[in-house]
């Protein structure tokens, strides 16, 4: 079995034609059974046409042999081939093909093929039998598997019901629905909250709800997702019985369920029942059993539902506790510094009047570099110059030595002093000493210095050596210039003939890491292969982990599976990180089964059983969540553990991305009291993902319970918590907690991006504090020293129009865009609009000239406006209302010349710029300014 294919062949074939002993099915069966080991499907192919030559036919073994064999390959439509040139033949699968077969079928979505199976197979876990239901839903067939569940060959989960009666929903087909309960009720089959949401949306009767309602509350507490059924039945009906019904069930002291009694006081609220939405209110917020309990965050919509009932049932009290600050509890301290030993930096910093902010240390290190060793290298090359001993070598020295105390700038300025004599000239070394140094340091202004070195290196025709190469390589990132991609691509290309098994893994990691899939398949084309133009060797398992890594990422499974055969067919045993990368190759293209399966079979490899670990199981677990199957992440959860394998904490935390992507948020308690029993702390990942998930479900007093949670650990919260707890504030109505958030950042010192701006933008003109959208947007531009973007002068425009403040949106426009392009026009024209509606055509006027450019003396305005769109209509209302205006005749008078100038304009911008016949002879009377 060490010896290659053309070897193995023709030994078999001298042998098979030389022996009657070898010709028989059951030598050539046990000949073929430690050779599928390989993978190698050309070569059993071969061997089997070597047989058959000789009159030996395949039998139900050999197929069994064949049908695993590609199956382990995922070649699907191999496997279906043979299955039916089995039946054709007369012959019986065994169990443990028709299982194969099974697997195929319900991976192709082959439903009548995957019931034929499974009716010839005993004993298989339920979650089978939900993959046929998916299908049947999916393919509009429940008809073909519903005899098969009544009579309980297909047994009934809690996942077929749900998905049953979700079909039911979607096609408005209720016999299915009733008859998914009948036979749910037949099987005793248990009801999730899953199940009582599609039930409660599903019915137009609401004693039927009721009923649901109450059969829920005898199970123990009522989820969210069912109390939000229910709310949404009440506000379609007006049904104040049931909400009554709901109420009583609610527990005031549990977070989760703060979001449904906010619904229910603004149902009451607007139902004309505001003395219920009171007494919620006070539940909420009063003793409950003679302990204190602490209000949940009120959105804005809910508090003005309160403020409404309280001022129907003259509570005083309730508005004025409304009314007072609800500061937010821990602001986040400043905390991580960069790293430096800088004493007079440190010291000057110490004396400063504030706080050290975080480029102090990197001031300090600068300092303390100027204080060693460097100067006496300075001093003897003044010496060496002196005497005329210099050469490259010792400028390369002094290069070094220079880069080692991050003193850039004087190391580049040597290359200056090289070049002025022929044989000082710099060359491979001298480069890839200095762009090596300044990639190292990962700073954006050192990364362009050093393509700007990769330029004049090529100015001065030194060609790259490969560690220079791998470098320029290793500095790309996913959010490099392209610019810096294509260069690095071409140096690659200028030593195509050099490249070997490290350097093509550094070119592949590199083409995944930026996201360029044509770059990756083309390096994979010009290297790797039959057909490759500069084939390169592989002999490493490492080198095989990015070679599939790489044929994963450009969706070419084939590859990476003909990467796995040639790894097992050089018997090189592959390491855990290689393992990672072929799960992950097979799992992120679709094929989460088919990663299983491999899985599970490395497991049965006493040779690989070792390499398993929690990091490869970590790419079938997301997998499941992402195909909203939650029921096999936990199966592959327990499975793990039974193996002996550790979870860490990215198992958990993919876990709980899992139970956010398909509303489980009710296990993430549990799940985070497992880790402690691993010893396993939550990170930023963690906390951000739990925090995702509450805002996701409305349950903001919890995300917030989580977000002090975090503060208090040894991570501070980065922008994308920040931007979450926004998006659910905004989502909720909760302005006052977004403005205080907005401040914790700040005060952490974290640079609130556009978006952030934008959000805290948008929640407060919600909220009609317009004002204070304005003061945070230009405060936060002032203090970290940006522009207001295109999207915020968006955002903060369209709060001026929420808010009605047309004037002073006109005024902002006409501040920030003066001598540009417009960046909205229908923006705009509803301000100009809106400032026409207030009596204010004069501003509107100056608008819209300066949307249309008309005062402007900017060559590229002139050029663009001649390319304008003109909205007649709204020129024509601009001037009308000009027309009107004037307490006097010399206001009317200056009306008159602005609507005419704005009327000549445009017509010498467009000669077919036509007004209305009686505005025209408005506008050329000469009696109001003659």
């Amino acid at each position: 079995l060490r010896k290659d294919r053309s070897f193995i062949l023709a030994e078999v074939k001298g042998l098979v034609l030389k022996s009657t002993v070898a010709q028989s099915v059951e030598y050539m069966n046990d000949l073929l059974t430690p050779l599928t080991k390989s993978l190698d499907a050309g070569l059993i192919s071969s061997l089997l046409g070597v047989f058959s030559k000789v009159g030996v036919q395949p039998d139900s073994r050999t197929y069994d042999i064949l049908i695993h064999l590609h199956f382990a390959t995922r070649s699907f439509e191999e496997v279906k081939d043979l299955a039916k040139h089995m039946r054709e033949a007369d012959l019986q699968p065994t169990q443990r093909t028709t299982l194969v077969m099974l697997k195929t079928f319900l991976q192709e979505g082959c439903l009548s093929e995957a019931l034929q199976c499974y009716s010839e197979l005993p004993d298989l876990p339920k979650h089978v039998g939900t993959q046929l239901v998916e299908i049947a839903c999916r393919d509009r067939r429940l008809h073909d598997i519903l005899p098969r569940l009544a009579s309980g060959q297909i047994p009934m989960t809690t996942d077929s019901l749900n998905l049953m009666l979700n079909e039911a929903l979607r096609s408005g087909q209720p016999e299915v629905a009733k008859k998914a309960l009948d036979l749910a009720e037949q099987q005793s089959v248990e009801k999730n909250s899953r199940t009582y949401s599609l039930l409660v949306r599903s019915e137009v009767d609401t004693s039927e709800v009721r009923k649901l309602l109450n059969e829920v509350s005898a199970t123990g507490q009522v989820d969210p997702i069912v109390s939000q059924a229910v709310l949404e039945v009440c506000t379609r009906t007006g049904d104040v019985q049931l909400a009554e019904s709901l109420a009583a069930l609610l527990k005031p002291d549990e977070n989760s369920q703060a979001p449904a009694f906010m619904a229910l006081i603004r149902f009451y609220t607007e139902a004309g029942k505001p003395e219920k939405a009171l007494e919620l209110y006070d539940s909420l917020v009063h003793k409950v059993d003679g302990k204190p309990s602490q209000r949940p965050p009120i959105d804005g919509r809910t508090k003005h539902c309160i403020l409404t009932a309280a001022s129907a049932c003259h509570r005083q009290d309730i508005a004025e506790e409304l009314h007072e600050a609800d500061p937010m509890r821990g602001v986040a301290m400043m905390r991580g510094c960069s790293k430096s030993n800088d004493l007079d930096g440190v010291l000057s910093l110490l004396d400063g009047p504030g706080k050290l902010p975080s480029t102090a240390w990197n001031i300090a290190l600068d300092t303390c570099v100027e204080n060693g060793e460097l100067e006496k290298a300075k001093m003897l090359a003044k010496r060496m110059k002196d005497a005329g001993v210099m050469d490259v070598v010792s400028y390369n020295t002094l290069i070094k030595a220079y880069v080692r105390h991050n003193l850039f700038d004087q190391a580049v300025s040597l290359l200056l002093t090289m070049r002025e004599h022929p044989t000082h000239m710099p060359n491979t070394v001298t480069y890839h000493e200095l762009i090596g140094a300044l990639l190292k340091t990962g700073k954006e202004i050192h990364r362009t210095r050093a393509w700007e070195l990769v330029n004049e290196m090529k100015e001065d025709k030194v060609i790259p050596n490969k560690p220079l190469v791998s470098n320029l390589l290793r500095s790309l990132r996913p959010k490099s210039h392209s610019s810096e991609i294509t260069r690095a691509m071409q140096l690659v290309d200028s030593i195509q003939h050099q490249v070997d098994e490290g350097l093509l893994c550094t070119v592949l990691e590199a083409g995944v890491r930026v996201g360029k899939a044509s770059l990756v398949r083309s390096k994979l084309e010009c290297f790797h292969g039959e057909k490759a133009e500069c084939p390169v060797k592989i002999t490493g398992a490492h080198s095989f982990g990015s070679l599939i890594k790489a044929y994963g990422f450009v969706k070419d499974v084939a590859g990476a599976w003909n990467c796995w055969r040639e790894m097992s067919m050089q018997h090189l045993k592959p390491t855990n990180i290689t393992l990672g990368c072929m799960v992950e190759a097979v799992a992120s293209n679709g094929d989460v089964d088919g990663a299983h399966e491999l899985i599970q079979r490395l497991l049965e490899d006493k040779e690989t059983k070792s390499q398993v670990n929690a990091v490869i199981y970590g790419s079938i677990l997301k997998g499941f969540s992402r195909k909203k199957h939650m029921d096999r992440v936990w199966a592959a959860f327990d499975e793990m553990k039974a193996h002996g394998i550790t979870p860490t904490l990215m198992t958990f935390n993919a876990i709980m991305d899992g139970c956010v992507r398909n509303e489980e948020m009710s296990k993430v308690a549990d799940l985070v009291q497992e880790m402690s029993v691993y010893n396993l702390v939550p990170n930023l990942i963690t906390y951000s993902t739990m925090i995702k998930g509450f805002c996701a479900t409305g349950d903001m007093q919890s995300a917030f319970a989580i977000f002090e949670q975090l503060q208090k650990g040894r991570e501070s919260p980065d922008e994308v918590v920040y931007n979450t707890l926004l998006d659910g504030c905004l989502k909720a109505g909760m302005a006052d907690e977004g403005e205080q958030l907005l401040e914790a950042m700040m005060a952490q010192g974290l640079a609130p991006s556009i978006y952030t701006l934008s959000v805290v933008v948008k929640l407060l003109a919600n909220a009609k504090r317009l004002d204070k959208a304005f003061k945070l947007a230009e405060g936060a531009s002032s203090r970290f020293r940006f522009r207001l973007g295109a999207q915020l002068q968006t955002a903060l425009l369209q709060a001026c129009i929420s808010c009605r403040a047309f004037d002073r949106g006109a005024r902002f426009y006409l501040k920030t865009h003066k001598d540009r392009l417009s960046a909205d026009k229908k923006i705009c024209q509803t301000i100009i609009r809106g400032l026409l509606s207030t009596g204010k055509a004069e501003l509107a006027a100056d608008l819209l000239k300066s949307l249309l450019g008309l005062n402007s003396t900017s060559e590229e305005v002139i050029r663009h406006r001649a390319t304008q769109d003109i909205d007649e209509v709204l020129v024509a209302e601009v001037i009308s209302a000009l027309l009107e205006r004037g307490s006097n005749l010399l206001e009317q008078g200056n009306n008159y010349r602005q609507a005419e100038q704005i009327y000549e304009s445009l017509k010498a911008l467009k000669p077919r710029f036509m007004l209305d016949a009686e505005l025209l002879k408005k506008i050329r009377g000469k009696d109001y300014y003659q």
